[in-house]
């Protein structure tokens, strides 16, 4: 597997997390009584108002509390993926005109007062409906005055609007070099960040192979770039920490590890192995505003990175939300973050929320671990609490040296390292982790 070597952290985590912050908002209707539908998609944020797609159509929440759910329109359909960022854009699934035992997708745009279907399956054509909960997300972007749209579809390629909906053009199919498959054709995601012109699809253009499809013109051509051998690609994210632009991919089974990240572009990709089987269905990535990273298991559970993706820790919500579908792979939905609280769907229990201001989760900068080198370049100095296990790691992730930390401070024989970047972390007995790092010349 490649490994990406930039493990360059100039700062230190650590964290601590106090579970049973999960709470059930109200899935009750303002003012026509009932409740709505308890079957919650994606969900979408404007103006502090929280929008949830559900088997109803849409429903809006002007507190974002629950409680004050009104409908927002395409009432009777099942909406499935939301996305506001520019145009408000809501794709359904619905029955296939040319065989109604099987599905289609629908695009449908805001126009200010309704909802109107745009170009996209105009004859809402089976083909394009193809195993529909693989999809995870769409992108629009910015082109001058117009608006472009990216849409993936599973077995039906990449379709582009550059006109905001109204005219559809299909990403040509590129055949794979050594198998039967093709790049552009099963999409389970496309992604865009603000800021960047950058489109990122998830592409499985092999059985087990993993790709990632990069496009800087708005979605017009596109290259590829190799990821790792596991099952399904699901999950992406981008984020800048200290002038370094990571990229963060993530999906199903992950034999070989349950996030992948990349510092050059997608290029290399190194591995992270900490999250267990609950990271085996990993859906959905997002940070907040100090690079926390959460990750979404559609399987069951929410986790927390402080580290940059390094190591991640459960937030409990297993033991919180009821699960009432076995291990269905899809049942958390989606994740957001909204007013210092994170926003978790679930396709049979609605919505719950878990505040990020009072939650006793942190990162910051801290002096639980300062880290020298001897003159000599063959002792590597670390100060940090007494019980604490320290571990260093080269640059693609391999453990090679660890100790349990006798005093505050630890002597460890470097002398025998090769010139390179060494990753250090200290484990405390309370199970605060620091991260640092150090260069060996």
């Amino acid at each position: 597997m490649k490994k990406c070597y930039f493990f360059v952290f100039l700062f230190i985590f650590s964290y601590t997390v106090m579970f049973g912050q999960w709470n059930k908002i109200s899935m009750e209707k303002a003012s026509s009584g009932g409740v709505i539908t308890p079957v919650t998609y994606q969900m979408a944020v404007e103006d502090n108002k929280l929008y949830v797609a559900t088997n109803d159509g849409i429903y809006e929440s002007a507190s974002a509390n629950g409680g004050d759910w009104t409908p927002f329109g395409l009432q009777g359909k099942k909406v499935y993926l939301l996305n506001f960022e520019i145009l408000k854009l809501a794709l359904t699934i619905e029955a296939a005109s040319d065989d109604a035992t099987k599905f289609t997708l629908q695009l449908y745009k805001y126009n200010g007062s309704s909802w109107e279907n745009t170009g996209f399956n105009a004859a809402k054509l089976s083909v394009f409906g193809a195993y529909p909960d693989n999809l995870t997300n769409f992108a629009q972007l910015q082109n001058g005055d117009d608006v472009v749209i990216i849409l993936p579809t599973w077995g039906n390629g990449i379709w582009r609007s550059p006109d905001g909906g109204d005219s559809w053009i299909q990403v040509p199919y590129e055949d794979h070099p050594s198998n039967g498959y093709q790049f552009y054709r099963k999409i389970p995601g496309v992604f865009s960040f603000p800021g960047s012109n950058t489109v990122y699809a998830l592409d499985k253009a092999d059985y087990r192979m993993q790709y990632l499809s990069i496009s800087t013109d708005f979605g017009q051509t596109w290259t590829h770039k190799e990821v790792d051998n596991f099952f399904n690609p699901w999950a992406l994210y981008k984020q800048t920490i200290d002038g370094i632009e990571y990229l963060y991919y993530g999906g199903e089974n992950g034999e070989k590890g349950y996030l992948y990240r990349s510092a050059d572009g997608g290029n290399s990709w190194d591995a992270s192995f900490t999250l267990g089987d609950g990271g085996l269905h990993n859906r959905r990535m997002i940070a907040d505003e100090r690079g926390k990273i959460y990750l979404l298991s559609g399987r069951g559970e929410v986790y927390v990175s402080a580290d940059n993706g390094d190591t991640f820790q459960s937030l409990n919500s297993k033991a919180v939300v009821p699960q009432s579908t076995g291990t269905n792979n899809f049942y958390y939905s989606h994740l957001i973050i909204l007013n210092q609280k994170l926003y978790l769907s679930t396709i049979a229990q609605g919505i719950y929320t878990y505040s990020l201001a009072n939650s006793g989760l942190r990162s910051d900068n801290s002096d639980k671990l300062i880290i020298s080198i001897s003159d000599d370049q063959t002792e590597l100095i670390v100060r940090t609490e007494t019980g604490s296990k320290i571990s260093v790691y080269s640059v693609s992730g391999k453990l090679i040296k660890t100790i349990i930390a006798s005093n505050a401070t630890s002597k460890l024989n470097i002398g025998d390292l090769g010139a390179s970047v060494y990753l250090v972390k200290s484990l405390s007995m309370s199970g605060e982790l620091s991260v640092g790092r150090f260069v060996k010349k």
